[in-house]
Order: C-alpha cells, then structure tokens, then sequence
C-alpha cells in the first residue's frame, strides 16, 4: 500500500488496494477560512487539534522524531492517544509544522486543508485533523511507516522491491493520479516523484 505526498494543487496522495470509492462528481471543495478554524467552524470529518495536543503528540516537537522537511516546513511521526486527549484511540501520525517564514505560506496551508478536507479516495493520503491556533499552522495525516518510494528503491537492501511491487505501486499510483484528475474541480498533481510517493508496508 502505498500513496503520493506533498503538493497536489494542493493536496497529498496516498495508494493502497481499497476499492470503495467517492464518486469523483461528487466532490465540491467548500473553502473554510482560517477566522472559521479559529472558532471550530471547520470540518465535521476531521479533528481540531490545539497546539498543546501537537507539542505532547510529537514529544514537544523532538527533533529525532522528525520525518521530512521541505519549504513548508517540518514533518514530525507522532503518536496520538489517551495522553493527548482523554478518549482517543491511539494512532500513529504525521504532523506537518508550516514554517511562517517557509516557502509554503499561509494561503497554501488553507487550501491544502481545504481540499484535502473533501478528497476522498482510497489512493490519497488521509487527512486527520489540523491545528489553527494562533499563529500555528499544522497539518495531520495518518502516518506511512515504511518511508518513500525513493528510500526503497535505492537503499542498500539484501530484499530490494521486486519488479512486481514496483509495478503494482505505479498502477496504484496511476489510479490516484486518475482520481484527481477526473474530480468535478480536476486538481493537478504539481511534484510526482519516488520521494513523494509514500508507502505503509511493504513486501518484497
């Protein structure tokens, strides 16, 4: 299983093998701005995070614990459970930190969120829940263990991918791909590479 991250105009993807699916047609983004995050007006699907929950889930934003950094920001694994907040089943997450002085601003937090709030399909990346605290900016994505494509394509590995993996991760890839690309709004996957492609687990 396995799916694509980082800038779909504007959204993250994820590929697995689950087959039910949204209806593309079916999809209308419905742009919430950051004064309706702030007041808990935002999606019924997705949690509202404080940043006090951020900071404890990534264990104050440990530096060890960091997973990917780009012109958004940092990507931290984190661990959200009953410590976090009383009564939540204990999942393992990404947490992406937009950097205010990063590349990525404001604006393209609010529509990744944004469309990714509405996106549904087995091929993208889950998004879990956002922060809109203050000035924090942070996104919250189930979490992809095995890393990215590229790191298991060319790590030094006494089990390399085999030729039929590599094959079923590009027809899961394509099938994302297809997805966005027939959505009623088409949205543009702007960065495909092996580094953006992420994967759960893998057999070789």
């Amino acid at each position: 299983m396995l799916k694509i991250a980082d800038e779909i105009q504007p959204s993250e993807q994820r590929f697995d093998d689950s087959s039910n699916l949204e209806s593309p047609s079916s999809v209308e983004v419905i742009s919430r701005d950051i004064e309706d995050l702030k007041q808990n007006l935002g999606y019924t699907n997705l949690d509202s995070f404080t940043y006090d929950e951020m900071r404890m889930a990534t264990e104050l934003f440990n530096r060890n614990l960091v997973i990917g950094e780009g012109g958004f920001g940092v990507v931290y694994k984190g661990i959200i459970d009953e410590s976090v907040r009383s009564g939540y089943t204990r999942v393992e997450v990404a947490i992406k930190k937009l950097n205010p002085m990063g590349l990525q601003g404001e604006k393209e937090w609010l529509t990744e969120l944004n469309y990714l709030a509405r996106l549904r399909h087995p091929n993208l990346t889950k998004l879990i829940g956002y922060c809109c605290e203050g000035t924090h900016r942070l996104l919250v994505y189930e979490l992809m263990s095995a890393g990215s494509l590229e790191d298991l394509m060319f790590a030094r590995s006494i089990h390399p991918l085999s030729w039929g993996k590599r094959m079923k991760i590009a027809f899961d890839a394509a099938k994302g791909l297809e997805y966005l690309h027939t959505t009623k709004r088409p949205v543009i996957y702007r960065d495909f590479k092996s580094s953006n492609i992420l994967v759960d687990e893998v057999s070789h």
